[in-house]
């Protein structure tokens, strides 16, 4: 049997008044979430606890004939609705949207593959010993951007629409989610996290601390390892990280 570790911790950075991260992982049922919101201090905040609420919940509760990537677009349905009709009806919160990023194993005690839907510019990362590959890729502007030619990869963390995302959840009437299927080994790791991490640390970066805590498996001691650098590098946003390791 397959020990299954995973951690959630997020941080309100050096520069913001308010944390509108969210998330979640559980060991127990092998998944980790993250949401990063938007739309001021109330609105981002509660845009990304819906969004974390309502797709674990989904997973949590039993759907009986549903496929766990059914499951998972239910999830993330049921979340998009909840948060584009909150934000119609109550003024204060108009024009509220989040970040979402879902990965679940098909069976936390024996798992053999991953779903992971995903939406805007929170990520999530495959590592292994030695290598980092990003699964997801942003929904944003600079992203249009380079794939477009207009800028360089160096320019990316630089560009004045850095911070712009081109899809969300709960935002605008329509959902357009990813979804990813891949297959998974023993030691795989799973890295999530907000682009309050990724704006200040390098992909490499991440993987130098991961490697350094890969032999202790002290998973909470690497995220939080990994959210100093990103304050030490001027912690411009909130910062989350979310961990699941499958384990030996």
């Amino acid at each position: 049997m397959t020990k299954v570790r995973s951690i959630f911790i997020t941080d309100l950075g050096s520069k913001r008044a308010k944390n509108q991260d969210n998330g979640m992982a559980s060991p127990e049922y092998g998944f980790c979430v993250i949401a990063d919101g938007m739309g001021g201090h109330r609105g981002g905040e509660t845009a990304s606890r819906i969004a974390v609420e309502k797709q674990s919940e989904a997973l949590i509760r039993p759907f009986p004939g549903k496929l766990m990537s059914e499951r998972m677009i239910e999830g993330l349905r049921q979340a998009h609705d909840s948060i584009y009709q909150m934000s119609q009806e109550n003024e204060s919160l108009r024009g509220m949207g989040t970040t979402s990023t879902f990965l679940a194993l098909d069976d936390s005690r024996n798992p053999s593959e991953a779903w992971i839907t995903h939406v805007g510019d929170s990520r999530c990362y495959l590592v292994r010993p030695e290598a980092i590959w990003q699964l997801t890729r942003d929904h944003s502007m600079v992203q249009e951007k380079l794939r477009a030619g207009l800028i360089t990869r160096e320019q990316l963390k630089t560009d004045v629409m850095r911070n712009v995302i081109t899809r969300s959840v709960g935002f605008d009437l329509q959902l357009e989610p990813d979804l990813y299927h891949l297959e998974v080994s023993a030691n795989d790791l799973f890295l999530l996290c907000s682009d309050g991490l990724t704006g200040q640390l390098e992909d490499l970066e991440i993987l130098k601390v991961v490697d350094e805590y890969r032999p202790s498996r002290d998973w909470e001691g690497c995220a939080r390892r990994l959210i100093a650098l990103a304050n030490e590098r001027g912690g411009d946003d909130n910062i989350s990280v979310g961990i699941l390791d499958i384990g030996d």
